[in-house]
């Protein structure tokens, strides 16, 4: 169970962020802009580097929830497991390796990145503003990892899938009226947990 009162074993980070939204709103914009926004990256490979994110941070909702979207995007999730095995033998396209160990060294040792990590990067043809995106994604992914493992809640599979299908239709963007709908959102969001469940 979640450590705080207003929230329940259903919770997900739009309970955190709706309860305070002076603060937290504006990451709602953030996100969508640097996970659907113009990019290089499709929404895919966006995905899954946020689940690659979260599950060096062993988040289980982050993890959970973002394995099951980029498996909506078409990625299999055994791709995810074997990026966190290891990132040399994993079955993705070799450009795309050194990004993998820079997201990993920017989680876990932030402070030990080199220019010899950017390089990697940039010699397989990736671009400075390419480099910035990712570091982005690893960044609000590594705030989100906390923030939801900071409050306590870890989810469920239903509630996983039951996100990965709204944001894999919607993306990250919430409307400014998201106030005055919270109560039709919990009954249909309990509606349809009880579909995945059964």
């Amino acid at each position: 169970m979640p450590f705080f009162k207003q929230l329940n074993e259903l919770s997900d980070i739009t309970d955190i962020t709706w309860n305070d939204r002076k603060r937290l709103g504006p990451l709602d914009k953030a996100s969508q802009n640097i996970m659907r926004g113009k990019s290089n990256f499709s929404h895919a490979q966006k995905e899954l580097f946020a689940a690659y994110v979260s599950g060096l941070n062993a988040c289980s909702f982050c993890y959970g929830s973002h394995v099951a979207v980029a498996e909506n995007f078409g990625i299999s999730p055994k791709i995810v497991e074997s990026l966190l095995e290891d990132i040399a033998s994993a079955p993705i396209k070799n450009n795309e390796k050194p990004i993998f160990n820079y997201l990993k060294k920017l989680t876990l040792s932030a402070s030990k990145l080199t220019q010899s990590d950017a390089d990697a990067v940039f010699n397989e043809g990736w671009s400075e503003e390419d480099l910035q995106e990712v570091i982005l994604i690893g960044c609000l992914f590594n705030f989100y990892n906390r923030l939801l493992d900071g409050h306590g809640i870890k989810g469920n599979k239903a509630i996983y899938h039951f996100g990965a299908n709204h944001l894999h239709k919607n993306g990250y963007s919430v409307p400014w009226f998201i106030g005055l709908i919270k109560g039709f959102i919990k009954k249909s969001k309990l509606k349809k947990l009880n579909e995945f469940k059964s």
